[in-house]
Formats: C-alpha cells, sequence, structure tokens
C-alpha cells in the first residue's frame, strides 16, 4: 500500500494548514530496519542506508490535534522530531518538504531554529527525565523556559506565570514544591512538568511525543482534558505521537496511522475508529486491551482469576493467597525530606508510605495500582533492596530482611529483579545489548554454552531482531529498550519480580504478546511478580489481586474480580470511571 492509493475524508477546517508535509522521504544511514528508528537519533551497526520516512504527507490545522500511531520502529518518533529540526546528520531528506506557516522549514540555519523553537513550535519528549535538568529546581526551569520565550514578562512576574503553569498541569501545591528537584517527584509528575515548560512560550504548535505514557488513569484524563482545553481555547495545533489508541481516541480530530514509515491509513478520528478500512489498522485496534465491566462474572474466564473466591453478598475477602505467601510486607514506612539544605533540611516531609502491609502468592501476579506519587513505585524499589524504609518489615519465602538497611547489607539485593519505568535509565549506555544481556544470564547461574541459546530464545519471544545484540541503548527506539529491560530480567533467572510500569513504552501490538510472556513465564516457572502499573486493563488481563494505593496507603485490595466489579470503594470507582469508554466493556 502506498501512500498515493490513500484518500483522506473531508475534514472541517477552515484556512489553510499551519503545517504542511508533502512527499517526505528521508532516509538514516547506517541502520537497517529494527535499529530504533522512531528514536530520531544515534548511528547503527552497519554502513548501509534504510529509507525511515516513504513519500509522507499530511497538514495541521490551527485548533487541531493530529494523531500519528503505529507500532515501535513506524517512523512516527521521526518524523516529528523532522518538523522539530531534530534529526541528527545521520539522517537525510532525499525528497519533500515541511512548511510551517507558509515558511519551508529546510535550510534554516541555528538561529533561526531558535527563534522557532519554544516560541512558535514547542515538543513535549517521551523521556522526562532526560528532559528535566537534575541540578536545578523544578520551578526554576518552568521559570527559565517562560523568560527564554516571552518577551513581556519581567522577571518579577515569571514566578507567578510558572507556577500558574505548574498548576495547571495537575502539581498539587506548586508553591510548595516550587524549590523541589526531578528525583523528588514521581514519573507522572515529572511529565506533567515537562507540559508545563512546553506551554512556557504559548506556542502555536506542540509536537508531543508520548506525552501522557508515565501517567495514571486519572491524570492522563486531567492532561488529554487540559491538551483539548488549550486547543480549543487559544487555537495551537498539536502533532500527538502515541501507541496509545485510548489517547487517540480521547483527544485526537484526525489521525494517521504509520508501518513501516509508510502512511497505512488516515482519517476523522471516530469514523477511523469505527470503521478502519486496513487490516492493519484493524488488528491495532484489536490489540488494545478492553476493561471488562460487564456481568458478575466477568473475571472467571481469566487465567488466573480469584473471581470464585468473592462471598455470595459481593463482600470483599482477604486478598490473602491459600498458600502461604512468598513475600510478606507489613507496615512499611517511607518519608522523603525535600527542597531544602542546610539549617532547612528535613523540615518539608513528605510520606511516601504510611504502614503499607503487602502479600505475595507463590507463582500469581499481584497488581499495584494507583496515581502518580501514590506510593507504588516506592513499595516496589524497597521490596527490590533499591531503596531503604524508614519502619516496617519483610519476609521472602519465611526469611526476614532489614529493610531499614541498604539492600546489599540486607541480603536483599539479588533476590527480587526489577523491570523499572523508565529503560532510558535503566540500561548502562557502555554496554551493548548483547553485553547486557549476557551478564542477566551469568547473574542467573546458567551453564556458559547455555547463554547464545538463551539469549536467543528470549529475543525471538519478545519479537526484537538479533541484529539488535552490537547496539547502544541510544541506538534502540523506546519500545525496544523497555524489551531488552523484561529480557534482562527474566533471564537472570529470578524467584520474585518486581514490574514497575513495564508497558508503559510498548505499542499496543507488542503490549499483547508481553502480556502473554509475563503470564506463561509466571505458570512455567513459578515465578511471582508484583505488577506495577496505571493501566488498569492490564492490571485485570494479568493479576489475580490488586491493592488500590492512595497518597501512600492502600486504599482498597481484594481479587481482580472484587475490585473491577463489587468494590464499593468512591477512590476505585473513580479510577475505573477514567478509563476510555470507547475500550470498556
Amino acid at each position: 500500500m502506498t501512500h498515493d492509493s490513500i484518500e483522506e475524508p473531508h475534514h472541517e477546517t477552515i484556512g489553510e494548514p499551519l503545517l504542511t508535509v508533502s512527499n517526505l522521504t528521508i532516509r538514516h544511514r547506517g541502520a537497517g530496519r529494527g535499529d530504533g528508528a522512531d528514536a530520531g537519533s544515534g548511528a547503527g551497526a552497519t554502513n548501509s542506508a534504510t529509507t525511515i520516512l516513504h513519500d509522507v504527507s499530511l497538514d495541521l490545522h490551527r485548533g487541531e490535534v493530529l494523531g500519528l500511531i503505529g507500532e515501535s520502529g513506524a517512523g512516527k518518533s521521526t518524523l516529528g522530531n523532522a518538523v522539530l529540526g531534530l534529526l541528527t546528520s545521520d539522517f537525510e531528506r532525499t525528497a519533500g518538504t515541511i512548511v510551517f506557516d507558509g515558511r519551508p522549514l529546510e535550510g534554516m540555519g541555528p538561529r533561526e531554529w531558535a527563534k522557532l523553537r519554544g516560541r512558535r513550535i514547542a515538543a513535549i519528549f517521551q523521556d522526562h527525565t532526560a528532559s528535566l535538568d537534575p541540578l536545578m529546581a523544578i520551578g526554576r526551569q518552568v521559570e527559565e523556559a517562560v523568560l527564554a520565550n516571552n518577551e513581556e514578562p519581567l522577571r518579577r512576574e515569571a514566578r507567578a506565570v510558572a507556577l500558574d503553569l505548574l498548576a495547571r498541569v495537575g502539581i498539587s501545591d506548586a508553591a510548595g514544591r516550587y524549590d523541589h528537584y526531578p528525583h523528588q517527584f514521581s514519573g507522572g509528575q515529572r511529565q506533567r512538568i515537562v507540559i508545563a515548560i512546553a506551554l512556557a512560550g504559548a506556542p502555536d504548535m506542540i509536537v508531543a511525543d508520548e506525552p501522557t505514557s508515565a501517567l495514571d488513569a486519572t491524570v492522563q484524563k486531567q492532561i488529554l482534558t487540559l491538551l483539548r482545553d488549550l486547543v480549543d481555547d487559544t487555537g495551537v495545533a498539536v502533532v500527538l505521537v502515541t501507541h496509545d489508541m485510548g489517547v487517540v481516541a480521547e483527544v485526537t480530530d484526525r489521525v494517521v496511522v504509520l508501518r513501516h514509515g509508510r502512511i497505512v491509513e488516515k482519517g476523522i478520528t471516530g469514523k477511523l475508529l469505527d470503521a478502519p478500512e486496513r487490516s492493519y489498522t484493524r488488528s491495532l485496534l484489536a490489540a488494545v486491551p478492553r476493561l471488562k465491566l460487564a456481568g458478575p462474572d466477568r473475571g472467571t474466564d481469566r487465567e488466573g482469576s480469584d473471581e470464585e473466591t468473592l462471598d455470595d453478598d459481593g463482600a470483599s475477602p482477604s486478598p490473602a493467597p491459600q498458600a502461604p505467601p512468598i513475600l510478606c510486607a507489613s507496615n512499611v514506612t517511607k518519608v522523603f525530606t525535600g527542597g531544602s539544605f542546610g539549617w532547612f533540611a528535613g523540615r518539608n516531609r513528605k510520606p511516601a508510605l504510611d504502614g503499607v502491609s503487602i502479600d505475595l502468592a507463590p507463582g500469581a501476579i499481584t497488581g499495584i495500582v494507583g496515581e502518580s506519587g501514590s506510593g507504588k513505585s516506592t513499595i516496589g524499589r524497597i521490596i527490590a533492596g533499591l531503596e531503604t524504609a524508614d519502619a516496617g518489615a519483610l519476609a521472602i519465602e519465611a526469611k526476614p530482611f532489614d529493610i531499614r538497611r541498604p539492600g546489599r547489607r540486607s541480603g536483599l539485593i539479588g533476590k527480587v529483579q526489577m523491570i523499572f519505568q523508565d529503560p532510558a535509565v535503566s540500561l548502562n549506555p557502555c554496554l551493548t545489548v548483547g553485553e547486557t544481556l549476557k551478564e542477566a544470564v551469568r547473574f542467573g547461574n546458567r551453564p556458559m554454552d547455555d547463554i547464545t541459546s538463551a539469549i536467543g530464545g528470549m529475543l525471538d519471544r519478545l519479537r526484537l531482531p538479533h541484529t539488535l545484540l552490537p547496539r547502544y541503548p541510544h541506538q534502540l527506539s523506546g519500545g525496544q529498550k523497555q524489551r531488552i529491560c523484561i529480557a534482562r530480567a527474566l533471564l537472570a533467572g529470578p524467584r520474585l519480580l518486581v514490574a514497575d510500569e513495564p508497558t508503559s513504552a510498548l505499542d499496543v501490538s507488542v503490549q499483547a504478546e508481553i502480556v502473554a510472556l509475563l503470564k506463561e513465564t509466571i505458570a512455567e516457572q513459578g515465578i511471582s511478580m508484583l505488577f506495577i502499573s496505571h493501566d488498569l486493563a492490564l492490571v485485570q488481563a494479568l493479576c489475580s489481586s490488586i491493592y488500590i494505593f492512595k497518597d501512600g496507603r492502600v486504599e482498597d485490595a481484594g481479587p481482580s474480580g472484587f475490585i473491577f466489579g463489587h468494590s464499593p470503594n468512591p477512590y476505585t470507582r473513580s479510577l475505573i470511571d477514567a478509563r476510555p469508554r470507547r475500550f470498556v466493556h
């Protein structure tokens, strides 16, 4: 299917497009397919040149949100970076044009781009950790963006503007947290700060690359509502790069489906989602996990569900398993101090966990769901020995561990393998993919002659090409890096696995395969897993029991069927109600 054979339905827009991309073709020198072309940077392992975008044409009007959706490696981030003028010298435009507000963008110099970026074209990048300066307070970073991208505000007014932006994107107590640093915020909160920085210059167009991938359902809905309101109120145009069909359904006016750098289908969002014409688009929609709410028996058909343990009256039984739990965490408390140094250090104390108790059943998957900052990642890091607790007890297979001491001293390090939320940070940038995976296999005490076959088999199961083995993390797309992290954890042969948002960077089709892989691995190897996520449909599909976290405490708990069908807890119901209705059954 070529672009020339695709006709876009009529869309009710008035005036000339703000952005026009015409017959754009881009090649990447030194990269083959599967090299992470979506990353928009880096060098490959060979000297060949691969066409990343093939004859791509689209337009964007003021006051419109255009969604770019496709699997990892489809070229959607490369297209976004081309619009921003951020492609490295490895990339070559061989055909086509990009025109912004009547002005061709090719041939512009650094000074011209400096005047355009921030003030007229802003960006929200996928990797919020890399987008923020770890040595600068977040308030100062937003304030800096306000001053750099606006001529009118005086320095004394910039703080007030920054506070307003932080409040608008949902940072609670913005004034109190103004002097906090990025590491003192959860992943979702950091993403919101990045969005505030993008809004600082009141741009005409925003290129948003996976802006809500790290956000829980309620905050995601808040951010999408904010973006939609900004578009409607100010006329700003948004190019939304995403793999999340729920995001596309909620906020976009039109959508472009990309595959292998080619446009497969495009059209008005509602019509395309209701009646897709191409089989590839239909397969993407079919892979989206649905939250099942209809009927009291909906959980009985899910493998590993505890639905049968519900009482007749729908009362919540204890989430404790029948067999002795493999892990028991009791009354875990963790308080973070932040913001100040010297005499004022420690005055601003924020409880991340307040007397949390959870059990993990052997050979089962237990889920934790909660909003950003609820403490769900903190409890996972404490269980893995990567964070100390201020109080509480932890036992694995009835052996106690002192969680008030660092993991290396308590002996907890190595007992649990962890799949981290941010793959870009958790992979060693100095090691190739092959070296990283070999290190994991050796840690699992496999025979030396089994290393190659074990790595090859895992790559095949995760749909990763073997050509990635000599490459480095920066040469991979976000989805590929996340799958490498999953492979590394599984190759170590753990008894207990903590997965912190392990599928947040994956497109829906690969996400479905990863879910199937995790369930199969748990069943075959008898591994227990703590699955931390903001995606309710994934948690429902994977987990037999679920804990709902709020403000560092366990707000609700029980078997999956009870949580999604019978729980009267208002907070639990609010999380469920925040799910895009198109994908709720």
